[in-house]
């Protein structure tokens, strides 16, 4: 299905961007949907038409795509690039680098 509102398509257009300069942040729904003036129950749905996914799933992976760049471009160590892309702590960051790619920061290259 695709969102048949044309301000509902910019609103999700502009959040997404949004949540791309900001995703080293955590993510706060309440506060992502303020971001374009929608409650946090029209966020998920309208965001979850337009990206497949609804707005944290989407924000997770845009982290560790953020990472993933990072330790491309020479980070030295996945705990520094966990700490730069937001996450507490290695393990949070092992586990949702995971859930994303299917396999561990240290087997992904591998």
């Amino acid at each position: 299905m695709r969102i048949q509102n044309e301000r509902d398509r910019v609103a999700i257009e502009r959040l997404m961007s949004y949540m791309n300069d900001h995703c080293m942040e955590p993510f706060d729904a309440k506060k992502h949907a303020g971001v374009i003036f929608f409650s946090e129950s029209k966020l998920n749905k309208v965001f979850k038409l337009y990206a497949g996914v609804g707005p944290g799933a989407y924000f997770r992976r845009l982290r560790i795509e953020k990472a993933l760049d990072l330790y491309r471009q020479g980070v030295r160590s996945w705990t520094e690039v966990s700490h730069i892309v937001g996450y507490a702590d290695l393990p949070s960051f092992s586990k949702a680098f995971k859930k994303i790619t299917g396999s561990s920061p240290n087997a992904y290259f591998c």
